[in-house]
């Protein structure tokens, strides 16, 4: 409306458009309060995604300093394997080849060293393995969070939101 229309109306329309025009801005004011209570919401869902994250790398951590420390026992064993395994066989050069009786013993020895390699190896894959699968979980949690961030997005955009609200919204994100 120009100034010189405005200036032609009668005080009462004058009042009406003061009346309509405060009942706007209280309308605005309340969707704007309601999105402010929607974003507040969606960050503190933020927050406790990202404190859940922040809870399984600290036990994924955990369990590859078991791991680790699993894998420093098992080559320390296997070392010592290693050794008496070497001893064994030094030990069977030196004794005569009719000591069948020494070489059965040697013989069962070996295989019950081979059986205990065999169990730490069958760990390591299994740890291997639970290491794997909880890559694989965090992998779909860190999928599933850039998915609801991108769809809250979608949704902040279709609400009509002014542009210079939503690039503010978006530094924030």
């Amino acid at each position: 409306m120009t100034e010189k229309e405005l200036r032609k109306l009668h005080r009462h329309d004058l009042l009406e458009l003061l009346v309509e025009q405060s009942r706007e801005a209280a309308r605005l004011g309340a969707a704007l309060k309601e999105k402010e209570e929607e974003l507040t919401a969606s960050g503190e869902s933020n927050e406790r995604l990202k404190a859940k994250l922040d809870e399984k790398d600290e036990l994924i951590e955990k369990l590859k300093g078991r791991l680790n420390e699993k894998d420093a026992e098992m080559a320390e064993k296997a070392a010592g394997i290693e050794e008496a395994l070497e001893r064994l066989k030094a030990k069977l050069n030196e004794k005569d080849a009719g000591m069948a009786e020494e070489a059965a013993r040697t013989k069962e020895t070996f295989e019950r060293l081979k059986n205990k390699l065999d169990e730490k190896d069958a760990l390591i894959e299994k740890l291997r393995a639970r290491l794997d699968n909880r890559e694989e979980k965090i992998a779909t949690l860190e999928s599933e969070a850039l998915h609801l961030k991108s769809d809250r997005w979608k949704e902040l955009q279709k609400s009509g939101l002014p542009t210079d609200m939503l690039s503010k919204l978006k530094a924030l994100l």
